[in-house]
């Protein structure tokens, strides 16, 4: 059984031709207060991108958000991704979330769930020390 491939043969690039248009995926399920991230996907198809937070998130201001967000950005008009357009386009969110969620389970990758072993006291907060679930 031959394994599947994740890619376009990029040949044609090199004789000058321009390969076909395809949506590109990201996909980041994790934690790192460091960075300010939260488990999230992305989808960008031609001039639209779409990041979908699961759970929580940090705003542009570095304040965390609980909560499930899908934010949604033009880059040909907004390469900074300053402005939020998933009011104005909840269409194309849906779409493209639709496509996003879809690619995810093809891969077979679990999509992040609620924490078992969450502590809000701590939610913030990085340690070395070990919760108490995870001690022998």
């Amino acid at each position: 059984m031959e394994a599947p491939t994740d890619g376009i043969d990029l040949t044609s690039l090199f004789k000058g031709q321009v390969p076909a248009e395809r949506s590109l995926y990201w996909y980041m399920p994790l934690y790192d207060l460091r960075w300010a991230s939260t488990p999230a996907a992305i989808v960008r198809t031609g001039d639209w991108k779409l990041i979908h937070f699961f759970g929580d998130r940090f705003d542009h201001k570095g304040r965390y958000r609980p909560g499930a967000k899908s934010e949604l950005f033009n880059l040909r008009d907004d390469i900074g991704e300053k402005n939020d357009q998933s009011g104005q386009h909840p269409q194309r969110v849906a779409e493209m979330k639709r496509e996003l969620l879809e690619w995810i389970q093809s891969t077979g990758a679990p999509v992040p769930g609620k924490n078992p072993h969450f502590d809000a006291r701590r939610a913030l907060f990085e340690t070395k020390e070990k919760p108490d679930w995870l001690r022998p």
